[in-house]
């Protein structure tokens, strides 16, 4: 199924013609009909005056072009719906909408936001952007984001100092040609309190990101926050890092897949900010598979956790890196390595389990399997470690702390 809608969007969305959105939109809402109590939008004059409060707007079809950014304040009970055949909010901006203090139960359905401004500068918002908002019960669904040329993420969501956001619900959209992130939560409060909870992104697809900068990732989780999930999501081409996890917890990450055309990346990353939680808990990795290869660092990255389930995920990339990684369960997993390393366990991860996964290295004088010193503790049963170049070894435990039972048998 994956492969199907991948190629449907290969084949309909390399583009930013009005057919191509027209045919996706198309999918998600087969009628043209105003909606029942929605007010008719037709142009860019209504559309700016129908931004408010207690507001349903149903956006006819065409591109809707701003000359400066729309800045909300304090708005509740906004729906925004374009119509089947294609509606584009654009601008020469590196953000097109700001909201700002409360944001409550705001709705876009079917609407392309895009910029064609190709300012240098660095913008650290979003084409739309929730800056210092206590953001609640928010959805994007079958929405379209790109800005080619401008240092901006499609959606942000900054929750700092007293706000905070929850409730926040990101599906079928596409993010095509994004200058930084495609979609950015933001904490950066050194307190480790958490500001953010229940982020959900759900069958959206990714393509061509960081296309003005050097972070272009899929989806980062930026400072303490608490359950998200992220599912079925289809990722080509991010840049540094695809799915990036910093000290959330309750996260489940599962059955998004990983490509590298042009990019290479790390598919799934892990880690803990300098102040923050020191373990992240309730974190499940599981389902997930991909291929990610290139000159640029291409390893899932797992730091800082404390009962973390990765299990049934399959790549090839990298090392897959474990880093002060405890408690944890490693099963039914294959990962093929075209680095130094297939399984790298080092820096405190204790008591972790690995059972029933398949690990193999490709590149000459690799180690497969390589336990570094304080890294002690761990499990292995019913492994396949396979070396298939010359030199290096199958299995490494460099202190011998480790409990590999399969040597015994």
């Amino acid at each position: 199924m994956k492969v199907l809608i991948f190629s449907l969007f290969l084949i309909f969305f390399s583009g930013n013609s009005l057919f191509a959105q027209g045919y996706y939109y198309s999918l998600k809402t087969p009628q043209n009909e105003i909606l029942e109590n929605f007010t008719e939008i037709s142009n860019i004059n209504e559309l700016i005056a129908g931004l408010k409060s207690d507001s349903n707007l149903y956006l006819l079809p065409g591109t809707y072009t701003l000359n400066s950014r729309i800045n909300l304040r304090n708005i509740y009970n906004l729906n925004i719906t374009g119509a089947a055949d294609g509606v584009v909010i654009s601008g020469n901006l590196e953000t097109l909408i700001q909201f700002e203090e409360d944001a409550h139960n705001i709705s876009f359905k079917n609407v392309t936001f895009n910029s064609t401004s190709s300012t240098t500068a660095i913008n650290f918002g979003g084409l739309i952007n929730f800056s210092q908002t206590n953001a609640e019960n928010i959805l994007f669904d079958g929405c379209r984001f790109s800005s080619p040329k401008i240092d901006t993420n499609g959606l942000k969501f900054t929750s700092q100092g007293p706000y905070r956001s929850s409730k926040i619900m990101i599906i079928n959209c596409i993010f095509q040609d994004i200058g930084r992130m495609a979609i950015e939560t933001v904490n950066h409060d050194w307190d480790d309190i958490s500001r953010f909870e229940d982020v959900t992104v759900k069958d959206c697809y990714f393509n061509n990101l960081g296309t003005t900068s050097k972070y272009g990732m899929a989806i980062s989780l930026s400072g303490t926050g608490r359950n998200a999930n992220i599912l079925n999501n289809i990722i080509v081409d991010a840049k540094d890092r695809a799915i990036e996890n910093v000290a959330w917890n309750d996260v489940v990450i599962e059955n998004n897949s990983f490509s590298s055309v042009n990019n290479a990346y790390n598919p799934i990353t892990l880690n803990r900010r300098a102040g923050g939680s020191l373990y992240m808990t309730g974190v499940a990795i599981i389902g997930n598979s991909g291929t990610v290869t290139g000159n640029a660092a291409h390893l899932n990255e797992l730091y800082n956790c404390d009962g973390l389930e990765y299990s049934k995920n399959s790549f090839y990339a990298d090392a897959l890196h474990l880093s002060d990684v405890k408690n944890s369960s490693f099963t039914n997993n294959f990962h093929s390595s075209d680095g130094g390393i297939g399984l790298y366990v080092e820096n405190k991860s204790n008591s972790n389990t690995f059972y029933d996964n398949t690990f193999i290295t490709i590149r000459d004088y690799a180690d497969t399997v390589a336990f570094f010193p304080g890294a002690t503790g761990n499990t292995l049963q019913r492994n396949e470690i396979l070396k298939k170049g010359n030199g290096g070894m199958a299995y490494n435990d460099m202190d011998g702390g480790n409990y590999n039972l399969d040597l015994n048998n």
